[in-house]
């Protein structure tokens, strides 16, 4: 009895799935998965911060804070707002070679970016000191210290939901993007 249409499509499935997963290996040591920040926080100090997410196999999403707006009236005029930042993150995916973490941010398909040498991000581990020191294409460069051996949950969510949509558009030139979660 021939399969159905249905039943090819689930074999299809199911192979592409075992595909991935058994090319799904970790590509990054466990002394450089979880979370590195350039301080405690993306709010911390009167300067821009940044937290970069990296996950086992190499997927992960590098966060930047600009530095804390300041404040235009009051008796606070000209003064940081430590809660005044623009937060931005993008997803990307690390590879490791040698002892350089590259880390190269991921877009979606159709979506416009530059060249992957201007937005590469290369970093060094420091095992004496447990650092991340960071250069990418343009200053300033970056010096991480761990914060977390594991990532939140919701960093683990957001990464996998990325990747997920990702790969559901992929070769679908005519994929009707999702929506963004809150009207411009």
């Amino acid at each position: 009895m021939p399969a159905t249409p249905l039943a090819k499509r689930a074999i299809l499935f199911a192979l592409a799935a075992w595909q991935l997963s058994a090319t799904a290996a970790d590509v990054i040591p466990a002394h450089l998965v979880g979370v590195w920040g350039t301080a405690e926080s993306l709010y911390a100090g009167t300067t821009a911060q940044a937290e970069l997410y990296l996950q086992a196999d190499g997927t992960g999403m590098l966060v930047g804070s600009s530095a804390p707006a300041l404040h235009a009236t009051g008796a606070d005029k000209g003064k940081p707002d430590p809660t005044m930042r623009v937060v931005l993150g993008v997803p990307l995916r690390a590879t490791l070679e040698g002892d350089v973490l590259s880390a190269q941010p991921f877009g979606m398909p159709g979506d416009r970016m530059p060249p992957p040498e201007e937005i590469r991000v290369a970093c060094r581990y420091d095992g004496a000191s447990a650092t991340l020191a960071c250069k990418g294409p343009k200053p300033p460069d970056m010096l991480m210290k761990r914060r977390s051996a594991t990532l939140p949950a919701e960093a683990v969510k957001a990464i996998s939901d990325v990747f997920i949509a990702a790969a559901a558009y992929a070769g679908k030139a005519g994929a009707i993007r999702p929506a963004p979660s809150t009207q411009p």
